[in-house]
């Protein structure tokens, strides 16, 4: 009889080690990766998504086999222990003392048991390999639940009353799924384990980021934007196609401020292939979308896609073309720059031998502080590096001058009359990082402050030397 007991005994350990391993299985393991098997026809894998689409009321079920293996543990397992430790005892010590000492010893060894069989090593089982085990405790699990449903709704039922009386509401469904911070979580885990290399983890970060950028931010200029015109030459016109690198122009009545269409290159090359006279070209000219400096980039690529377009005109609040933008400028934003035969630019950032960076003025600040490690202030409202400069110097710059930001010191290296071009980036020494000290009585500076350290801790000063 005693071998029987013993036998069940170490049944009421594995069902608590059975019924916590599924707990911590069915929590640890994520959905998408059951909906991968289910799809492919694992009928573990089918019934493993049913218990996980209703968690809850599986959770009771682990939570009633936990309670009820272990309460049989304690009322049952202490007294068989007893009886197959004290006989034992009383042939190595005094028979009357053999029932005292496996009392404690009978409550040590079911302990024993229970923790390490019955909690601890099913629990690191099921977070370690955590889908193998959903997948093999789904099919008893749902036996259970369907033979004790009426406790297990109940128990669920109490729950769920409990839980609303402390304010806790249910959580639906979509609640479960992991948000934008955990998916970012998720990708630098599966980078660092090797599962996705650094691009991927780039790119679909990128993907994460389009909806937080808008237009404004990755088009090109008005001032920078090549276009034709009707109020000029076929052969000023065929002249600019001819000068620069692109396929698609503006066409413009005149200026930027009368945009009528877009011309390619094909149609006006189609047109002399032919041996006939270039036509006029308002009649080789396509439509061209407008969209507004705010239009955030995700919106704007399926705008794109829509308008079976790759280039759109960019106005502002008040109706005024500012920029242009096209199909190129937002997958780059996804995949980094692109480059083709004809391209020759410089990158936005250029990092030089001793250390400095050579930063052109339309760089984007994200760019610019994820490059060079640079502190912004909050207050800030800027979308490029040149705009920093003019926003916190309060004018348009003149070569030479700098500012100062925290540990960085910004140059203007290059400048026109209405905006900045190039900067140069450098971090200071440790004492070279806190604001230039007020000259003694008597005494001059090589390098006089142009202005005050504002709250934020900028400080701005002019490269000339004060005169000596």
């Amino acid at each position: 009889m005693t071998a029987i007991e013993l036998i069940f005994v170490l049944f009421l350990v594995l069902a608590n080690g059975f019924f916590v391993a599924a707990e911590f299985a069915l929590v640890k393991v994520r959905l998408s990766q059951i909906e991968q098997l289910s799809r492919e026809g694992s009928f573990p894998a089918r019934v493993a998504r049913s218990v996980l689409q209703h968690l809850d009321a599986y959770l009771s079920a682990c939570q009633l086999g936990i309670t009820l293996a272990s309460l049989g543990l304690g009322w049952f397992g202490e007294d068989v222990g007893i009886k197959v430790l004290e006989p034992a005892l009383a042939k190595i010590c005094m028979a009357h003392a053999a029932h005292y000492l496996a009392l404690p010893l009978a409550f040590v060894l079911i302990t024993f048991l229970h923790i390490s069989l019955g909690e601890q090593a099913p629990k690191i089982m099921a977070i370690r390999a955590a889908r193998q085990t959903a997948l093999v405790v789904a099919l008893p699990l749902t036996v259970f639940y369907k033979v004790l449903w009426p406790f297990i709704w109940v128990l669920h039922k109490a729950s769920d009353l409990m839980l609303r009386l402390i304010g806790v509401r249910a959580v639906g469904p979509n609640e479960h799924m992991p948000s934008e911070d955990e998916l970012r979580l998720i990708l630098a885990e599966s980078a660092a384990g090797g599962e996705v290399s650094r691009r991927e983890r780039l790119m679909m970060e990128n993907v994460l980021d389009l909806e937080d950028k808008v237009t404004r931010q990755v088009m090109v200029p008005r001032r920078d934007i090549i276009y034709l015109s009707t109020r000029r030459t076929s052969q000023e016109n065929l002249a600019v196609i001819a000068e620069s690198q692109y396929t698609r122009f503006p066409l413009c009545d005149g200026d930027l401020d009368r945009v009528i269409g877009m011309v390619h290159t094909k149609d006006v090359l189609g047109s002399i292939a032919s041996g006939q006279a270039l036509p006029a070209l308002p009649r080789l000219s396509r439509k061209l979308p407008f969209f507004p400096e705010t239009m955030r980039l995700d919106v704007l690529l399926r705008e794109f896609q829509r308008n079976r377009t790759h280039v759109a005109m960019v106005v502002d609040e008040y109706g005024t073309v500012s920029g242009m933008v096209t199909f190129e400028d937002v997958l780059e934003e996804l995949v980094g720059p692109i480059q083709d035969e004809f391209d020759r630019e410089l990158p936005m950032i250029l990092r030089r031998n001793n250390g400095r960076f050579l930063v052109d003025a339309l760089c984007p600040l994200d760019e610019l502080v994820e490059a060079c490690h640079l502190e912004l202030p909050k207050d800030v409202t800027s979308d490029t590096t040149g705009g920093l400069i003019v926003e916190l110097l309060g004018h348009i710059p003149q070569p030479g001058e700098k500012v100062r930001l925290g540990r960085h010191e910004l140059t203007v290296l290059d400048a026109e009359s209405t905006r900045v071009r190039r900067v140069e980036v450098q971090e200071l020494e440790p004492d070279q990082s806190e604001p230039p000290a007020e000259p003694a009585p008597g005494e001059t500076s090589r390098e006089t402050p142009a202005g005050e350290t504002d709250a934020a801790g900028i400080v701005r000063q002019q490269a000339d030397s004060a005169p000596g």
